[in-house]
């Protein structure tokens, strides 16, 4: 029973709830005790409130209304990457550095998700200061991939790529400045939505680079993914087109700006003749090279991040994670002049993407060169960050969802693409993406 609940996607669970066929405190001792007996071993987890999950949920229980309308999240539980601030708790940042004194309010999107009746399960481990990669050097364990724990778990919100992976909650939010949604979005096999820049509130978020953050939900459907966002951006539910969609393949990312492995082509390939197969208009778009974007991005991100970080680099190096910290300094060697360049080239590079769009429904890209890789590794870890295809649509602060497409990699870890919106238009990508998850799961 407790395996059978823990699979319920947030839609099914919440439905459930509504109509009186689960209670939230079964359901949320059913998530805890499969945390307890998995988690040890894959620590998706930096804090878990199991009291404070049980009392909440106990409290819904017996002050549920007999009648009128329920919150819309009313009993779903959910969990957050750990920079987002929650009263009461600290928010570690995955580091030794912040202070372990508790929040003393909550992160707007936490106070949204409570609003609306959701149970927070705890926060999720991640790349220290959403940056570097997995390390073994900090309090925390790195999180690792449920599919195979030999391997990563994605990018800086491992955690909440790999707690949907591993059963423990049907929503989980994180935070995404160069891919660190679409990165353990797609790497453990989920879906995960970065907003259109601005859609959702960072307020009470650790910053990164404020220019390129974002906030958003992973969830194990678009469905769900579109339910979370109903909460935090106030978006009104779309359906699926019924028409088949005009969409634009960007091939050169992974086929010339970058060298694919033969099974993320082939994973890549294949979506793509089953989207054809459903109906769908397949058109090539030519976008200005990823070695661009990833300049622009790049340049924009270490010199944001260096001037949040700059007095403790100087005054305390030592107690960051070696990972992060050589990644941080990184910033303290660009320039105003290379700062402004590059935001000044930011704009013709969202012109681009902008334009691309005019003519078809929604964009499709590879999210990766290269598949998931071991986490003891560096090399390899070095490898698929450099295979990273993320960066340009921060930089143009389009929405991009990461979609599993059903291929696995040599190793067997999920492989999928991302799909790309207009700027604001979160609910038509919703809407498309929907479209193409049926299309592609034929």
């Amino acid at each position: 029973m407790t395996d059978t609940l823990a699979r319920l996607t947030l839609v099914a669970a919440r439905d459930a709830i509504r109509r009186g066929e689960l209670c939230p405190v079964e359901y949320v001792d059913a998530l805890l005790d499969r945390i307890a007996v998995e988690d040890g071993t894959i620590h998706a987890f930096t804090q878990l409130t199991a009291e404070r999950a049980r009392t909440r949920a106990k409290k819904l229980r017996d002050e549920r209304p007999r009648n009128g309308a329920l919150p819309s999240l009313f009993g779903v539980p959910y969990a957050v990457k750990d920079v987002l601030d929650v009263e009461g708790l600290p928010t570690t940042c995955h580091s030794r550095l912040m202070p372990t004194t508790p929040a003393r309010r909550n992160a707007r999107v936490v106070e949204q998700l409570d609003q609306a009746g959701a149970i927070l399960l705890g926060k999720l481990g991640l790349y220290e200061f959403a940056i570097g990669g997995p390390t073994f050097d900090l309090p925390w364990p790195p999180v690792r991939n449920p599919h195979n724990t030999d391997y990563v778990a994605g990018s800086s919100s491992s955690g909440s790529g790999a707690a949907l992976a591993a059963h423990f909650v049907p929503l989980t939010i994180g935070t995404d400045t160069g891919g660190s949604i679409r990165s353990p979005a797609t790497i453990n096999g989920v879906v995960g939505l970065k907003p259109s820049y601005g859609a959702v509130s960072r307020d009470g978020v650790f910053p990164l680079a404020h220019s390129l953050d974002t906030v958003g939900p992973l969830a194990r459907t678009v469905g769900d993914v579109a339910a979370a966002m109903g909460v935090l951006a106030g978006l009104q539910p779309r359906q699926a087109p019924t028409n088949p969609l005009r969409i634009g393949i960007v091939r050169h990312f992974h086929e010339r700006d970058l060298v694919p492995s033969p099974d993320m082509a082939a994973a890549i390939d294949d979506a793509v003749a089953r989207l054809a197969a459903a109906g769908a208009e397949l058109v090539e778009i030519e976008l200005p090279p990823l070695q661009q974007f990833n300049a622009v991005g790049w340049t924009i991100l270490f010199a944001e991040a260096y001037a949040i970080h700059r007095t403790w680099l100087q005054q305390r190096p030592e107690r960051y994670g070696a990972q992060a910290r050589e990644v941080l300094l990184t910033g303290a060697f660009i320039d105003a002049a290379d700062y402004l360049r590059a935001q000044q080239s930011r704009v013709a590079l969202t012109g681009a993407v902008a334009q691309a769009l005019r003519g078809v429904d929604l964009l499709l890209a590879a999210v990766s060169a290269l598949p998931p890789c071991r986490i003891d590794d560096p090399a390899s870890i070095k490898a698929l960050l450099a295979a990273s295809i993320r960066m340009p649509f921060n930089v143009s602060g389009h929405p991009a969802l990461a979609l599993p497409v059903g291929g696995v990699s040599d190793a067997g870890l999920p492989l999928g693409v991302q799909l790309i919106g207009r700027q604001g238009g979160d609910d038509a990508l919703l809407a498309g993406a929907a479209w193409v998850q049926s299309a592609v799961s034929l």
